[in-house]
């Protein structure tokens, strides 16, 4: 069972969500497994600000979404804490309808990969990508309500960006999210002291406002990173990236960074 307030996602809406899930997994051998998880959820957009555009007033409401997430997964990496070799891919797809018990009617279709590499002198590189799309479920005329559509930027994709900030957005700039997103990371990471790496990358991604449609803008960036690995939670990971690309509507100063955790 869970309950969020999402407030950090904009300055100019709330979204609350709460519910709850079950998961169940499968092992298939000795490095694949599949998964299945159910959510129902209630999902509130409110507090809308009086200057937001249109499109952003018209998420305004109460959802109750009701929604099956399948994935296969192939993961043969060495460890969690410091990945040195090994992949991880996973395939996924989710359907979410008024079939379930919901009034949310939409599907998603995802694939994300990543290879790491082990060099000479502990460096470890490694390649890191994804690509989505979601779509109304049996051609319904209501969309792809916001909670549901793809964004890029921030500490997980692309570094050089505010969080969601690549992507559609409506006149006043807000982002609007698209229903097509891909992305890749390319990153270098070398000893520094005991416990403390450091990092060179490179991101490139695209986010589209139409499902199956690659042509967005490109986005990318440049930058530099700490790996500190004090914390039994997980490494901290401190990134500075500058965009190299940048469409009209997004900052092209360099951003900080911050993340922790294991990337499960």
């Amino acid at each position: 069972m869970f309950y969020r307030d999402l407030y950090y996602l904009s300055d100019e809406y709330d979204q609350q969500n709460y519910g709850a899930a079950i998961n169940l997994r499968k092992p298939l051998g000795e490095h694949a497994y599949a998964e299945i998880s159910y959510t129902i959820q209630n999902v509130t957009i409110d507090n809308i600000d009086e200057e937001a555009s249109q499109a952003i007033k018209d998420e305004e409401g109460e959802y109750l979404q009701s929604k099956i997430d399948l994935s296969l997964v192939h993961d043969t990496r060495d460890s969690v804490y410091i990945t040195r070799k090994g992949h991880k891919i996973s395939g996924g797809a989710l359907v979410s309808g008024d079939f379930l018990g919901g009034d949310v009617g939409v599907y998603g279709l995802s694939l994300e990969a990543a290879q790491y590499v082990s060099l000479p002198m502990d460096m470890i590189f490694s390649v890191e990508g994804a690509v989505r799309t979601v779509d109304t479920l049996g051609g319904g005329e209501d969309g792809v309500p916001i909670f549901e559509r793809l964004f890029l930027g921030g500490a997980n994709n692309l570094r050089g960006f505010d969080y969601r900030d690549v992507g559609p957005k409506d006149e006043n700039g807000e982002p609007l999210g698209g229903k097509t997103s891909a992305y890749a990371t390319f990153e270098l990471s070398f000893p520094i002291i005991e416990k403390v790496r450091g990092a060179v990358f490179y991101d490139v991604g695209v986010v589209s406002g139409d499902s199956y449609d690659w042509g967005g803008d490109v986005n990318s960036d440049v930058g530099v990173g700490l790996r500190l690995f004090f914390l039994p939670t997980g490494p901290i990971r401190l990134d500075f990236g500058v965009p190299m690309q940048a469409d009209e509507e997004n900052d092209s100063g360099g951003k900080f960074n911050f993340n922790l955790g294991y990337r499960f």
